[in-house]
């Protein structure tokens, strides 16, 4: 599970390094993932962020669109730390020629773990770890 978490935030990291669609640097593995993130304050004084990562990349615009219908966050630049660094709860989706992963941080561990408890992704995500 451990490991797991690990290939997940570099999958993330690698790929919001890589400028989004097909702007990864040459001999990535995920040339063809793309990342798109979202934040929107939670609670009184809480901010959770979202990191959501495409493959291909060609899914990104509808897969982060969709998402966002739901969650309702402003669209930020997948780059840098979020909140504390922390990836409080992971999802992922896997389809015949497409596969969705995100992960959620948040301003403190607290805003974290709360949201998780009650985030639900919507129909075929499943949690990860």
């Amino acid at each position: 599970m451990k490991m797991l978490a690990i290939m997940f935030a570099a999958a993330l990291l690698v790929a919001g390094c890589g400028g989004g669609k097909g702007g990864a640097t040459a001999g990535n593995p995920s040339n063809n993932t793309s990342v798109c993130a979202y934040t929107k304050r939670v609670g009184s004084r809480g901010r959770v962020y979202i990191e959501m990562a495409a493959t291909p990349s060609s899914e990104e615009p509808t897969a982060c669109s969709a998402f966002n219908g739901d969650f309702g966050g402003r669209r930020i630049p997948p780059v840098g730390r979020m909140g504390t660094g922390h990836v409080y709860c992971r999802y992922s989706k896997s389809g015949s020629s497409s596969t969705i992963k995100f992960g959620v941080f948040a301003s403190s561990r607290t805003t974290g773990l709360a949201f998780c408890r009650s985030f639900h992704p919507g129909h075929g995500f499943r949690r990860d770890g």
